[in-house]
């Protein structure tokens, strides 16, 4: 496969030749991640925004798990999170995930338990780096939760203390943009929903003119599309949520007449009907795989 990098000199000009509807946005966990490995500047962009920095204030961002572009996901790698150490001491795992997930507080929670337990035997526990679990969704966590950016800490339920600074969820809602705060606009994160959702080249075009990073991000998205093994891993991806989701609907309309059990149990045997591993149910539904054996054993 070429490489698209190689691609994104010609693409500065010619994604403004670009009309209508865009084969793959940024919703799409694969070009999401795909786009944010191969441009760092968009990739600095977005933290940027997300931790109310300034870009003086990001001097380095690694990435520790890149991807093969264009090579097939296995069932193990369902979850297309990046994760990166920001100016070599903060831990982040930003998520991009549209499709309604039932124990998406559960799982979120896991990756960042995961992440958090860094220390080898024998290490102090002063070393410990701050870690950051960011959650790009497109549904609400809880139905009479109208926030767009929210952030949770682990704190005192009586006096509102802060147990530790080194620990955290945000979540970004892409359904509540018309929630965006003062604070929101200000580090541009309206601006990054309205990309995110862009449907045609059109949006994506306007949101260029003036701001450099949804610029940088049309540059890379039209490059990337030119690129066949990429565009079948999208197209992958795309069909993979469609699974996950009508399991979902299903395993929820079982659920409500045979409850919560029977519905939990009806998800998992639908996605093992459909080919996917205990390991990928259990990933993707932040279980455990003793958990998911359980209802594979029943």
């Amino acid at each position: 496969m070429a490489n698209a990098q190689l691609n994104k000199a010609g693409a500065d000009s010619l994604f403004q030749n670009a009309t209508g509807k865009l084969d793959f946005g940024l919703t799409n966990d694969y070009m999401f991640r795909v786009i944010m490995q191969e441009n760092e500047k968009v990739l600095r962009g977005l933290i940027a925004s997300l931790l109310g920095l300034s870009g003086e204030e990001i001097i380095s961002v690694e990435l520790r798990n890149p991807i093969i572009l264009g090579d097939a996901i296995g069932e193990k790698e369902t979850i297309m999170d990046l994760r990166t150490i920001l100016n070599r001491e903060r831990l982040l795992n930003i998520e991009m995930q549209v499709s309604k997930r039932k124990y998406w507080a559960e799982r979120s929670l896991l990756y960042l338990c995961r992440n958090y337990d860094q220390l080898q035997s024998g290490q102090d526990y002063g070393k410990i780096k701050p870690c950051l679990h960011i959650g790009i969704i497109d549904f609400n966590l809880f139905e009479d939760d109208k926030e767009f950016y929210s952030r949770y800490r682990l704190m005192n339920a009586r006096n509102q203390r802060i147990y530790t600074s080194k620990f955290g969820i945000n979540v970004l809602n892409l359904r509540q943009t018309e929630h965006a705060t003062k604070e929101d606009k200000d580090n541009e994160l309206d601006v990054w929903a309205k990309l995110f959702k862009a449907k045609t080249w059109e949006e994506i075009k306007m949101l260029a003119e003036d701001h450099e990073f949804a610029k940088e991000a049309a540059t890379s998205i039209y490059a990337v599309s030119q690129e066949e093994a990429i565009r079948l891993q999208c197209e992958a991806r795309e069909e993979y949520e469609r699974d996950w989701a009508e399991s979902y609907v299903s395993g929820h309309e079982d659920g409500l007449e045979e409850g919560r059990e029977e519905g939990v149990a009806f998800v998992i045997r639908s996605a093992l009907a459909q080919g996917k591993s205990p390991e990928d149910i259990a990933a993707f539904n932040g279980m455990t795989l003793d958990e998911v054996m359980k209802y594979v054993e029943k």
